[in-house]
C-alpha cells in the first residue's frame, strides 16, 4: 500500500522533472516532528523505512525529481513533498504577487494537475493556484493536492498526500506555514542586517585602535 501510494505520487507529479532546478533550501514550512523529513538524498533512511521501500529507490528518487523536501507522517498516511524549478514563466513573472488573471490561468495550465479543481488562494502575501485530485484504489480513498507559486523567480510546487475524500485539516495547516524567501525577503533582511553591521565595524575598529595604541605605547615606554 505504502509503495503504490509513493508511486501514484509520482505519476501525479511527474511532469516536475526538470533539470533546471536550483540548489538550497530558500523557504520555511513547518511540519511536527513526529514525520519523517528528508531535505537531501544522504538522509532518507526514515523516510524510506515508513514507506516500505528501500533507501536506493527514495534517493534515487530524491534526486531524479531534485525535491528540496520529502515527509512523511508516523503512519505513513500523510506525504508532503516541495519541489522548486526555474523556467521562462517564473523568470518573466517572478513573484507571483505580480500575477495578472491571465498569468495565473496560465500558471495552472501549466504547473497543475488537475485544471478543473483549481482555486486560486494567498498565503504569505503571494498567490497560490491549488488543485485537488480525488483518487481510488483498493487501498481506499486519497486526495492529492498541490499548491504552486511562484516566488523570486522560481515555481515552487507543494505537492502533498492524505488518506480520506478532500484535503485534510492537517495539509491545509502545515501549507499555512510555508513561506518562500524570494528577493524581497533577501533585501530586507539585507537592510536589518546592515543596521547593526556599521556600527559593529565601528566598535572593533574602535577596540583594534585602542589595542594598537597600548601596544605603541608599551613599547614606547620600554
Amino acid at each position: 500500500m505504502k509503495k503504490r501510494l509513493l508511486i501514484v505520487l509520482l505519476a501525479v507529479s511527474s511532469f516536475l522533472v526538470f533539470s533546471a532546478f536550483k540548489g538550497g533550501s530558500g523557504f520555511n514550512i513547518e511540519i511536527a516532528n513526529t514525520y519523517a523529513v528528508a531535505t537531501k538524498s544522504s538522509e532518507v533512511d526514515t523516510v524510506a523505512q515508513r514507506l516500505g521501500l528501500d533507501e536506493d529507490t527514495v534517493a534515487a528518487y530524491f534526486k531524479d525529481n531534485s525535491l528540496k523536501l520529502l515527509a512523511v507522517s508516523e503512519d505513513g498516511q500523510t506525504q508532503i513533498r516541495i519541489s522548486r524549478f526555474s523556467d521562462n514563466f517564473s523568470s518573466a513573472v517572478y513573484d507571483a504577487e505580480n500575477l495578472t488573471d491571465e498569468q495565473t490561468s496560465q500558471m495552472i495550465s501549466l504547473y497543475s494537475t488537475s485544471h478543473d479543481s483549481a482555486v486560486v488562494l494567498e498565503n504569505d502575501g503571494r498567490k497560490f493556484a491549488k488543485t485537488t485530485e480525488v483518487l481510488k484504489d483498493s487501498g481506499g480513498i486519497y486526495t492529492a493536492t498541490q499548491y504552486v507559486t511562484v516566488a523570486g523567480g522560481r515555481i515552487y510546487v507543494i505537492s502533498c498526500y492524505n488518506q480520506g475524500e478532500g484535503t485534510s485539516e492537517e495539509i491545509d495547516k502545515i501549507f499555512s506555514t510555508f513561506t518562500a524567501r524570494d528577493m524581497s525577503t533577501r533585501i530586507a533582511s539585507y537592510k536589518t542586517r546592515k543596521k547593526w553591521i556599521i556600527p559593529l565595524v565601528v566598535v572593533l575598529a574602535a577596540l583594534v585602535g585602542v589595542s594598537v595604541f597600548g601596544l605603541c605605547k608599551k613599547l614606547y615606554e620600554k
